[in-house]
């Protein structure tokens, strides 16, 4: 069950035009696959209006069995690098800004990276979360990050967007949920640092609506989440609008990172066209899915109007699973699933997934075989027909663009997944075919579900005196498990020898 790599690239999809297509990821935070109104046949999972997603799916590919980790800094280290999150430098993920730059390791690439060298004009907008360092040493204050003298901020972000591919970034760190409260356009700091504020936890009056703080720290004087995935989507456009102008021979890739549905909740009165947004739904949580879904149908709305939807591919996922949700509210964010975000169970870790290029992907059409974030990497790689490159990179990574097209499952390759929840007590999972072992290392427990009959992993088969058959493949499972996870019993890194120990391994 090794990830292995796929031969030959088989013959890339084309734009109208004859170049390669253009790529739009569009990642969400903390949205769980029943926050998506039709994404469970037959099952009222959400009470939030959704056309513009619901377009999306009825234009392109549904995935039901996609898999990010169960938060948010690795997985987007996972979709950026085709790698598991321990392959980096962290053992999960690199979060903010650190002393020794963002979480690649040497010699790790970015897709944004081979996409850039295939020709590709790239931009990133919104939530980072793969770490920086602060120019030009390291982070030396981790309150004061914009106002200690010994951080020059007259320097570029080191390590940041532009020296992982992207030609063009308007970022924050941390999204909405952390200082510092700012944006870094093209790796630089975006308003004059002299202007700091010190923001405390609470509530801000701000032109979009309610601006909210829940950890207090440094920032822009005019941060406001409200406006945040706003200022995103006319980002996104204004790209793809000089895309036009200065470089229409190339494709582009846009990678845009939505603050919605991160906390804290702060919904804007009304979106960019004038519709009401805040007050609409019976939370501030499900006004921002409504957001977002605004958010996506702006995106999509400006590759129409461009003419570029035969030539663009768009993808839309979340980060983790949704958030624990009230019953009474009749929405439940990991619909029929067990857990919700940072849990081991699939409510955690199974995400939406819609792929979508009219013209050259099927409509309409739902897929069920197990796929990772970590295999957007390699899918996109053979979509616009480059070779996936060498480990360290795209280690864990394996295409699945045969499959979109033919809904056949024998064009995906992947025979396991693995996913890892390394925070705090660490526990991790295997999917192998129907079967889901579960870990727990700190106490030596593992539970095993069928996942064909038993998607809410309720009826653990290790219970009740499994059968030697189940027993050995338990264990064969779990060897699988050990060694592709942080701790394998041969050539466990120096550095993570220790939190091993210390986690049971």
């Amino acid at each position: 069950g090794r990830c292995r790599r796929p031969t030959e690239p088989t013959p890339a999809p084309v734009g109208t035009d004859g170049k390669k297509p253009n790529i739009i990821i569009i990642m969400a935070d903390d949205v769980g696959t029943g926050d998506l109104p039709f994404y469970w046949k037959g099952e009222d999972t959400s009470v939030v209006d959704m056309p513009n997603l619901q377009k999306l799916a009825q234009q392109g590919v549904l995935f039901e069995d996609a898999h990010s980790t169960p938060l948010c800094a690795p997985s987007r280290y996972m979709l950026l690098s085709g790698n598991y999150p321990h392959r980096g430098k962290e053992p999960y993920g690199s979060w903010s800004l650190k002393k020794d730059g963002n979480q690649f390791k040497n010699g790790q690439k970015s897709i944004a990276q081979e996409l850039r060298d295939a020709g590709y004009h790239t931009g990133v907008f919104g939530k980072w979360h793969v770490g920086g360092k602060v120019p030009p040493h390291g982070i030396s204050n981790k309150t004061h990050v914009l106002t200690d003298l010994r951080h020059n901020w007259d320097l570029p972000l080191i390590q940041g967007p532009l020296d992982l591919g992207f030609h063009e970034s308007l970022i924050s760190i941390c999204g909405i949920q952390s200082a510092p409260y700012n944006m870094f356009r093209n790796d630089i700091l975006d308003f004059d640092r002299n202007d700091t504020r010190w923001w405390n936890m609470g509530s801000y009056d701000a032109e979009r609506g309610t601006s909210i703080i829940e950890k207090e720290g440094e920032g822009d004087p005019n941060w406001d989440d409200s406006a945040y995935d706003m200022i995103l989507v006319n980002e996104t456009s204004d790209f793809i609008e000089r895309h036009l102008q200065e470089s229409s021979e190339k494709p582009f890739f846009a990678y845009v990172g939505f603050g919605a549905v991160h906390t804290p909740h702060a919904p804007p009165k009304m979106y960019i066209d004038g519709s009401q947004v805040e007050g609409r739904y019976e939370t501030e949580h499900l006004d921002m899915l409504g957001l977002m879904d605004k958010a996506v149908g702006s995106l999509m709305e400006t590759i129409e109007e461009k003419g570029l939807e035969k030539d663009t591919v768009i993808i839309f996922a979340s980060d983790n699973g949704g958030l624990v949700y009230p019953e009474d509210t009749g929405h439940r964010a990991s619909g029929p699933l067990r857990g919700a975000k940072s849990e081991i169970y699939d409510g955690g870790h199974r995400v939406p997934l819609l792929i979508s290029q009219p013209g050259t992907f099927p409509v309409g059409k739902r897929r069920d075989q197990v796929v990772g974030l970590n295999d957007l990497y390699a899918t996109i790689c053979e979509l616009v027909g480059i070779e996936k490159p060498l480990p360290p990179s795209a280690v864990d990574s394996i295409s699945f663009a045969s499959y979109i097209t033919s809904g056949t499952d024998t064009d995906v390759e992947r025979e396991s997944l693995g996913t890892f929840n390394l925070n705090n007590k660490w526990n991790h999972a295997l999917r192998k075919g129907k079967w889901k072992l579960v870990h727990f290392p700190h106490n030596s427990t593992m539970e095993l579900y069928d996942m064909e009959t038993d998607i809410g992993e309720v009826d653990d088969k290790l219970k009740n005196q499994p059968s030697k058959e189940l027993q050995d493949m338990t264990e064969s499972m779990c060897e699988e498990l050990r060694e592709i996870g942080p701790c394998p019993r041969k050539g466990t890194r120096s550095d993570f020898k220790k939190t091993c120990l210390k986690n049971g391994f």
